[in-house]
């Protein structure tokens, strides 16, 4: 009887368990744990508009989850490579276009390598109004990882 008893209770344990753990609601306290500042610099190098608007959301997340947090997010995004050809009204979509205005008024900034612009091809004359254009975007992620800022590169 103690046996059984024992087998139920530990069932028990076992379907519950998972449960429990889906009525928590995910956060990032840990790893944010003691910052009252967080500073980021995205290196992008996608290559087509869909992988754009979708890390362009993501982007949006990660700034809306930080400041949900009580972390005040200090965000550079950087083009290079290919990405840099997609930074055009004519290339980007109405959303993509709203996530941009919305980031950079929310303080995102947003950079265009002009070394990447002179190898793929584009003009830097028809950048959005959002993306300044710096020199070299790799002298940025110097610059900037040696300020503190974590580099998150997206592919």
């Amino acid at each position: 009887m103690f046996l059984r008893t024992l087998i139920m209770a530990l069932l028990l344990m076992l379907t519950c368990s998972p449960a429990i753990h889906a009525l928590q609601k995910p956060d990032d306290r840990e790893a944010l744990a003691g910052l009252t500042v967080a500073k980021v610099i995205f290196d992008v190098r996608v290559a087509d508009v869909d992988k754009l608007v979708f890390n362009l959301r993501l982007f949006d997340e990660t700034l809306e989850g930080m400041v949900a947090q009580g972390i005040k997010p200090d965000m550079i995004i950087a083009f290079r490579g290919p990405s840099v050809k997609l930074l055009t009204a004519a290339t980007l979509d109405e959303e993509a276009i709203a996530l941009f205005k919305s980031l950079k008024k929310r303080g995102v900034r947003f950079e265009a390598c002009a070394v990447a612009m002179r190898v793929f091809k584009a003009d830097p004359a028809v950048l959005i109004q959002e993306v300044k254009l710096v020199a070299n975007v790799f002298n940025s992620f110097i610059g900037y990882q040696n300020k503190g800022y974590a580099m998150i590169a997206i592919n």
